[in-house]
């Protein structure tokens, strides 16, 4: 008896690994979301702020920006409350949307809202245009090295955003921003 016990206990244990490795998957995959999700075109989307004014408070109780997205894509899962991923089937474009508090110098600020970009090894560069859409004023820049890459950087109130595009024209891609920051506003989230 002794000896079916010790031959037994092994193969329940190659029983119980077998079921782990069948069972836990699919609950893992369904417990975990979809890391892309459409997006219809006019979908609203709301990004929390990170900066100072979002943790201490400021004069201005925004601390968000609402924008809707101008055309179907798909939101690429960040895990981050102040950044917003997208991609579009259109001519291959992707957006991104990021968004900070507390700017109380736009124009100190703007060069370092670029920072986390040529961090990331990419060269940015303002080239001169200004930007005034909805109720958001800013300046574009280019991503020379991207194909099709554009970017700005705009604020409204204490919320500045960052947005950058990569897709067949620069053209598209400001067309792509200014519709985004078009339908924008500074929210309290």
């Amino acid at each position: 008896m002794a000896r079916l016990v010790h031959s037994v206990r092994p193969a329940l244990a190659a029983v119980a690994a077998l079921a782990v490795i069948i069972v836990v998957p699919p609950l893992v995959d369904a417990a975990v979301p979809t890391r892309e999700t459409p997006v219809s075109a006019g979908t609203e989307v709301t990004l929390t702020a990170t900066g100072l004014g979002a943790v201490h408070g400021t004069a201005d109780p925004s601390n968000g920006v609402s924008f809707e997205v101008p055309e179907a894509m798909r939101r690429i899962a960040t895990g981050d409350i102040a950044t917003g991923i997208f991609e579009s089937d259109i001519g291959e474009q992707r957006l991104g949307v990021s968004v900070v508090d507390g700017i109380t110098d736009f124009d100190t600020a703007a060069p370092r809202l670029l920072l986390p970009l040529r961090a990331a090894g990419q060269e940015v560069d303002f080239d001169g245009t200004v930007i005034d859409a909805g109720a958001f004023h800013g300046l574009f820049c280019v991503l020379p090295g991207t194909a099709g890459g554009v970017c700005a950087v705009a604020n409204s109130g204490d919320i500045a955003v960052t947005i950058t595009v990569t897709g067949p024209t620069r053209e598209a891609g400001r067309a792509l921003i200014l519709a985004v920051l078009a339908s924008a506003a500074a929210v309290q989230v």
